[in-house]
């Protein structure tokens, strides 16, 4: 039996994300996309991308959503830092109310816990992503699937 799974990373005002369909060992990507945040009101911005998210999931059957958490960095917080944990915040409350099992996971956490190799590794190694989706992706969005292949391990 298949299973929908998204994974998602959030940076300044976009949202992006891999839509994945895992069959056994198969993982074939469904759709991938880039979603951002509307311009103006930012309430109302949020409320539209929550929208969005929870209509997506709802729609599409995505049962698991694994979301980039937010990491403790050497440099001080700056106000985009801010505004994307806000959207984060968004974003999770959506995959939940799309009817998704919902994670937030650090990079970090998967270089510790995935494999034998750092998550930026497999990011950049095409031999992985040939041999772990039946389709490609674009290089751009592998951290998103990444996110999403960390968790069927467990």
């Amino acid at each position: 039996m298949s299973e929908n799974l998204i994974g998602i990373v959030v940076s300044g005002t976009q949202v992006q994300a891999v839509h994945l369909e895992i069959d056994g060992s198969t993982a074939t990507p469904i759709s991938e996309f880039t979603w951002t945040l509307q311009a103006g009101d930012v309430p109302s911005a949020y409320a539209s991308m929550h929208e969005r998210i929870t209509a997506y999931c709802a729609n599409n059957n995505v049962r698991r959503a694994v979301i980039k958490a937010s990491a403790v960095g050497k440099a001080k917080p700056t106000l985009s830092h801010l505004k994307s944990a806000e959207l984060r915040g968004v974003v999770a409350a959506a995959t939940i109310a799309g009817g998704a099992s919902t994670k937030l996971i650090q990079k970090a956490t998967i270089s510790r816990t995935f494999g034998d190799r750092r998550a930026d590794d497999y990011i950049s190694d095409d031999e992985f992503w040939e041999e772990r989706l039946a389709a490609p992706i674009s290089k751009g969005r592998r951290e998103c699937a990444l996110l999403a292949l960390s968790q069927l391990e467990e």
